[in-house]
Formats: structure tokens, sequence, C-alpha cells
């Protein structure tokens, strides 16, 4: 037998990449204000996908194809390129943003495969019916039509502290990609203004502070799941 190639980018990696060519390029690129205005609804439809895909699914129970499933088989993944394209606009490299989605399927495409194999495995018939009438990632114009029951099945109880933790860290990402931007028309003096703003440093100020406590709310409530986690394993 052959051992599977372990792929050398794989999804975790691909946000790594991401987020450091986003970071590096606000140094280099400017961004326009349509561009922050278009990468933050990016962003928030990209992280309100992600909490409505949270509360519909039951792993390992049901062949979940209600609500956001109805539009597309991987809504979570959805929401990823969603999110990580919010940060290739909020960089403002335009080459960056040509370049995302081939990485996309370069780490997505072996798990899709081996999800939709087990799924395949485990639900047979319905699987396959629901893979020729629902698109993969990306919706079409007839799924569309689900967005019309987009909640159903959505329950807050299923929105753990780990998926708050997460969607508190990708806004943290985004407004730390914006602060570069308002940083580097100031250069390093105006990391003074952050600390003792006047009334025209405000802007600067309220990206520092969102960004601060959207990264203390991702490990609050990280520390949390964590705690969930170890006491679930504790518990005879």
């Amino acid at each position: 037998m052959f051992r599977r190639k372990r792929n050398v980018l794989n999804r975790s990696k691909l946000r790594d990449v991401v987020l450091l060519s986003c970071f590096a390029s606000a140094l280099v690129y400017g961004v326009s204000s349509i561009s922050i205005t278009v990468g933050f609804v990016m962003l928030v439809s990209g992280c309100f996908l992600h909490v409505v895909a949270k509360g519909i699914l039951i792993r390992n129970i049901v062949l979940c194809n209600r609500g956001l499933y109805k539009v597309v088989r991987h809504p979570y993944y959805l929401a990823n390129y969603l999110i990580d394209s919010s940060f290739c606009v909020l960089s403002g490299n335009p080459y960056l943003l040509l370049v995302y989605p081939f990485l996309f399927f370069w780490a997505y495409g072996p798990t899709l495969r081996t999800e939709e194999g087990l799924l395949n495995e485990r639900y047979g018939a319905a699987f396959l019916n629901d893979s020729f009438m629902i698109p993969q990632v990306f919706p079409d114009v007839a799924s569309v039509k689900g967005l019309r029951k987009l909640f159903d099945g959505f329950s807050l109880k299923r929105i753990t502290a780990k998926e708050c933790s997460r969607v508190a860290r990708f806004a943290s990402m985004g407004f730390a990609i914006t602060l570069i931007h308002e940083l580097k028309r100031e250069g390093l003096s105006g990391l003074k203004h952050l600390l003792i703003p006047t009334r025209h440093d405000y802007d600067e100020f309220i990206f520092v502070l969102v960004t601060i406590t959207l990264l203390f709310l991702g490990l609050v409530f990280a520390q949390v799941a964590n705690n969930n986690s170890a006491g679930t394993v504790r518990r005879p």
C-alpha cells in the first residue's frame, strides 16, 4: 500500500500564510475607504455564516441538509473563504486576492475529498442525492433560494465558547490589518498618539482599543472552552 502524501498546505497553515502575507502587504500597499468597507462586509458575512453553520451542525449523528446546509454542503469552508478573502482585501494587495482562490483549493481540496468520502460511506444514497442538489462550497442561483430558511434547525445552545473565540480572533485580525494602514501614515511617531490621543487621533485609538478588546475576548472564550473540555474529560 502507498501512504497518501501529506498536503504541504493545510487549512491551519493557510490561515497563517494569509495573515502573515496580509500584515506584510499592509506595510507596502495602500488601501481605500471603499476597500476597507468591502473587506469588513466580507469579514462580518464570513463570521455570520461561521456562527450559523455551527448552530445548525449536529456532527456524526445526522446528515445536515437544513438551513444554511441547504445552500452549500460545506458552509464552514465558505465562511473561511470569505474571512480570508476579507483579510486580503483589507491588506490592499490585489495580487494576494487573486492568488488566494488557488491556495484555498490547494489547502481544502484533500479535506473535502476525505470528508465527502466519509459522508458517502455513512449516509449513502441520501448524501449522493444532496451532492447532486446542493453545491459543495459556493452557492449557485438555485441553492440561493435556500437562504429563505437560513436558520432552519439553528440552536444557540450549539454555539460554544470555542466558536465565540474564533469569531473574536477573526474580527481582531481584520482590525489589526487596518490598524497597520492607519499607523503607516504617521510612522512610529503615531504610536504616541495611541497612548495619549488628541481629538484628531481618536480613529486610530478606537482601532487599537477594538483590536485589543477582541483579542482579549478571544483569549477568554478560548480559556472557557479549554476548561469545559477538561471538565468533560474528567467527568466519570
